[in-house]
């Protein structure tokens, strides 16, 4: 809100400045001014009661601009988080239900391994570790429908709410058609009428994507914060969803120009009000729940997968997995003008990171930045046979046919993880390291295994789990919880700003008309002031 604050205390020193010259002026009309005259004449003259009423008004207008602006700018900074604080809490409640899975039962399935390696009750203690992975797999699948669940209202709230913005468009394009040519001097109160609704209307398009109005002369225009016009007089421009035919989960938005222009992708313009609030949160946090919770899991699999190959190696057995994990999703960038072939597998699943990845090809070089950061990541390359390999953080990318410089890829390595987790059961446990067959050898051989299922290592790797997610979990709640304190004031604010508009009307105790034409503009910029300093000072209450 220190926008709003500072811009009071701008207006009201602009203002001050603009009394000043004209106090200056009415005690030396003869005096040789230097300054740009900015609601006087060079020659002080009597004006009819009409021409000063229309300036005082003038004067009244460009006020009621700035303070309905303001006011529409903190709105729709509630409206965004509002809605943002909704989405979170919805997210927070997901994490926090599914909180047991790197806790609980991690910690319970490590538990019993560590019995079953020293006790050696293999059949028994097998089956417990067995339906252990099971209820892990299932959660992590359960966690997936959820997420996904939230994902895809995201979106489809995104496509209402840019339904709605483009039916607010229409409504209030046609009524300013018809204020521009109705006959005013013939019903003016009618008039009034027509702008006070479309004003409304523009109140309620502010809430979902926040916009500024630039009013001059006989021209009205509505536009985003980028300068994007929605409304120019006679003209609209309608919003659009952008979605994806590799991500039926992803949605954004944007516009065309005309029927067979490509769209234009606007996500990053709209910063406010509800579309912005829900087009950031799917950016981020969403992406950003999948991409943690990914990263967990394939670090869980990994270590589960790393134990199987061990306990298989040590007997002579045919090296076996316990989780079957997904290799990452790449998707090249509709900008690309290259034809070329892409797959993407994971190498190395022991360092996996929460992050998709953007891979860029610019004057025949490669550069691999995370999106979490945009930090730039190492990697290696190798080109043969008309095929590059890139290879960082545990992935490979291959792609193959010749790439045009501009080349853009994403790199997404958790998307149907969650998913398509598959435990890989077999009669042949892969725990169950001893038989009647092999017991002269478990003396020999089960050492090194049981030094390595060290009960410390499992510990650690589950606490390690646990405070990732826990860490992970904390920011969401902080995130709105922050979100909450700001709220209050930003709502008090606005109600700072109600009846705060000026009319020549509401000055019954004035008679402008017995002022000629600088006084008049002069006591107009005083009573301005008057209402700016006041609202200054419920701003300063208001955060005291």
């Amino acid at each position: 809100m220190s926008t709003v604050l500072n811009t009071a205390i701008a207006g009201i020193n602009a203002m001050k400045v603009i009394i000043d010259h004209t106090v200056d002026k009415i005690n030396n009309p003869n005096k040789n001014h230097s300054y740009t005259q900015i609601f006087t004449d060079n020659v002080i003259e009597d004006y009819h009661p009409t021409v000063i009423s229309l300036k005082i008004q003038e004067i009244y207008d460009e006020y009621n601009d700035f303070i309905t602006e303001e006011k529409r700018i903190t709105d729709a900074q509630i409206h965004n988080e509002t809605k943002k604080i909704e989405q979170l809490i919805k997210l927070e409640d997901l994490l926090c239900e599914k909180s047991n899975i790197f806790n609980e039962l991690v910690n319970e399935l490590y538990y019993d391994i560590k019995q079953d390696m020293l006790l050696n009750h293999p059949k028994t203690i097998n089956q417990n570790i067995k339906k252990k992975l099971h209820d892990i797999t299932a959660l992590i699948k359960d966690f997936d429908k959820k997420l996904s669940f939230l994902e895809q209202d995201v979106k489809q709230s995104v496509i209402n709410n840019i339904k709605k913005a483009n039916e607010l468009i229409d409504a209030i394009h046609d009524m300013t058609v018809h204020i521009r040519y109705f006959p005013i001097a013939r019903m003016h109160n009618t008039i009034n009428n027509l702008i006070d609704k479309r004003d409304n209307l523009v109140d309620e398009l502010n809430t979902l994507v926040g916009v500024k109005v630039i009013k001059n002369h006989d021209n009205y225009a509505i536009y985003l914060n980028n300068n994007i016009s929605l409304i120019d007089n006679n003209h609209k421009q309608n919003l659009m969803p952008l979605t994806s035919k590799y991500d039926d989960k992803y949605v954004s938005i944007g516009y065309a120009e005309n029927d067979h222009s490509m769209p234009v992708k606007i996500e990053n313009m709209i910063p406010s009000a509800v579309l912005g609030s829900l087009l950031q949160f799917r950016k981020e946090e969403l992406t950003n729940a999948r991409n943690k919770i990914g990263q967990l899991t394939v670090d869980f699999a990994n270590y589960m997968n790393q134990y199987a190959k061990l306990g298989y190696n040590i007997f002579g057995n045919q090296e076996k997995k316990i989780f079957k994990i997904s290799d990452p999703q790449t998707i090249q960038s509709s900008t690309n003008t290259s034809s070329t072939q892409t797959l993407v597998q994971w190498k190395d699943t022991s360092n996996p990171q929460d992050t998709d990845y953007i891979i860029y090809f610019k004057n025949n070089v490669w550069t691999v930045t995370k999106m979490l950061d945009h930090s730039m990541v190492a990697y290696t390359m190798d080109q043969k046979d008309n095929i590059t390999s890139i290879n960082f953080d545990g992935i490979q990318l291959l792609i193959k046919g010749q790439h045009a410089d501009g080349d853009i890829y994403m790199i997404k390595p958790y998307p149907t993880t969650l998913e398509t987790l598959e435990l890989l059961d077999d009669t042949n446990d892969p725990f169950e390291l001893s038989s009647e067959d092999n017991m002269h050898r478990i003396n020999q051989q089960n050492t090194p295994v049981i030094n390595q299922f060290n009960i410390h290592t499992l510990i650690e790797h589950q606490e390690k789990l646990d405070q990732a997610y826990q860490k992970f979990s904390k920011a969401i709640s902080y995130k709105y919880h922050i979100l909450e304190e700001k709220l209050p004031f930003e709502k008090s604010m606005v109600k700072i700003l109600d009846n705060k508009k000026m009319t020549v009307s509401h000055d019954i105790n004035t008679n402008f008309n017995e002022l000629n034409y600088e006084q008049a503009c002069y006591l107009a910029n005083v009573k301005v002031l008057e209402t700016a300093e006041k609202i200054f000072n419920e701003i300063i209450d208001c955060y005291s």
